[in-house]
């Protein structure tokens, strides 16, 4: 019975945004949105924040659970359509993941379009993965994980690392990831009507404000273009309703050995949103990954 009503509270709830961006997707209106609904849809968690500090021209966080240990570390970058944020949703998810993973989270606030258009949140995410190996922490114990528009910038930072002979990271973690801004996938418009979350039409405006001018088919604002050999192990996850499905299928099916997980009937980055027993499992399943992942690099830790 909770699940229902919690279903049903956050069905409500995305479909009000829906209905909101379809009329005027502006940044504003999205960013206005998100704080509003970021209160009713995180997940009840426990943990400490550190105080905000600099990396680069980037804003970022320790997040730990309560009770955590000093395992993995998990480098998040969040999802917002480029333009926008939700720290009340996104650290209490990461807390969450965390917890779970016997760790602690990065939470990175990359700058955000159109004030800050491309290449400005690769550059903030690549300066993060650069700080965390200045920092003295193992790469085998790090994984860079993120969901739609923050997927985008994991795939692209691990991208950049490899071509830059930098040290990669344990694993990557896609959670509905937004890889192809041409929107070529069958899926955009399959599934338009059915995402709970998105309409194709508010993907092109939004996304307008990241690459403005620039060929969508550049691997950097499309990494499904890109070359994709060469990365580390990564875990897919998406909705079947999604408009974005057919990313997250594509880029699994030319990654070696990568894993995909589509949950039935689900919105995009349902793990995000608290009260879902699918949610709930997709956690411990992700946490899991990390741990399997990171396992040789963190025993012993305390």
């Amino acid at each position: 019975m909770r699940e229902a009503v919690e279903r049903w509270a956050i069905k409500r709830a995305v479909n009000v945004m829906r209905a909101l961006l379809a009329r005027e997707p502006t940044p504003e209106r999205f960013r206005r949105l998100l704080a509003l609904a970021a209160p009713l849809l995180a997940r009840r968690e426990s943990f400490d924040a550190s105080v905000p500090f600099a990396i680069g021209d980037a804003g970022a966080r320790w997040i730990r659970p309560a009770g955590s240990a000093s395992g993995a570390v998990i480098l998040y970058l969040h999802g917002g359509g480029f333009v926008a944020s939700a720290p009340t949703l996104y650290e209490s998810f990461v807390a969450a993941l965390s917890r779970e993973a016997g760790g602690r989270g990065l939470m990175l606030d990359y700058r955000l379009a159109p004030e800050h258009p491309f290449p400005a949140a690769l550059e903030d995410c690549f300066a993060a993965w650069e700080f965390l190996l200045s920092s003295g922490v193992d790469p085998a114990r790090i994984v860079i994980a993120g969901d739609s528009a923050g997927g985008n910038l994991v795939v692209n930072t691990a991208m950049r690392a490899r071509d830059e002979g930098l040290p990669q990271p344990a694993a990557l973690l896609l959670i509905s990831p937004l890889l192809d801004l041409t929107f070529s996938g069958e899926s955009v418009r399959r599934n338009d009507g059915f995402d709970p979350m998105f309409r194709a039409a508010s993907l092109h405006r939004l996304l307008d404000y990241y690459g403005t001018g620039l060929d969508p088919r550049e691997p950097r604002l499309s990494p499904l273009f890109g070359r994709l050999t060469g990365l580390p192990p990564a875990m897919v996850l998406a909705g079947s309703s999604e408009v974005l499905l057919d990313d997250a299928l594509r880029f699994a099916a030319r990654v070696p050995g990568a894993r995909t997980a589509v949950w039935h009937d689900l919105p995009h980055v349902f793990p995000v949103f608290r009260g879902l027993t699918a949610g709930d499992r997709a956690i411990r399943e992700m946490a899991d990954f990390i741990r399997a992942r990171t396992a040789d690099a963190t025993a012993g830790t305390a």
